[in-house]
């Protein structure tokens, strides 16, 4: 994938609406390799003060998405993703990464990773992705 192509990608990402009301961070977008950055905000957290579920399975959904997008996929959605909480985050910036799993003409399977700043493992996901290309 050439450097134009990561750049377009970077830019659907970083102009989501939901992308900046997370707050998310691209730190590291190269074909195959992402690296996604949440900076803690308290609005994101539930009522027993860590951040909430639903953020850890945005984020990885999101780290997902764009490592599709980043390996030459024009678009994808998702199908299927089951969630591992492994750990709550308190106060704490997260980082995402992913990796793919299996691929077909149609779905790519990854799991996600979710790390808090001492680099545990807090929580981890599998999805399918349908996936196109357009040409």
């Amino acid at each position: 994938m050439v450097a134009s192509e990561l750049d377009r990608v970077r830019a659907d990402f970083e102009d989501s609406e939901y992308f900046r009301f997370l707050g998310l961070e691209i730190t590291k977008l190269e074909e195959g390799d992402v690296e996604l950055r949440l900076p803690y905000k308290p609005e994101l957290d539930n009522v027993r003060s860590t951040v909430h579920g639903g953020v850890f399975m945005s984020v990885l959904d999101t780290v997902m998405g764009l490592h599709i997008r980043s390996i030459g996929y024009d678009d994808t959605m998702t199908i299927q993703m089951q969630t591992q909480f492994l750990r709550p985050l308190v106060g704490g910036a997260m980082t995402a990464r992913a990796e793919v799993i299996n691929r077909t003409k149609s779905t790519v399977l990854l799991e996600g990773r979710l790390y808090n700043e001492a680099d545990e493992l807090i929580g981890y996901s599998t999805g399918t992705f349908k996936v196109m290309k357009f040409d």
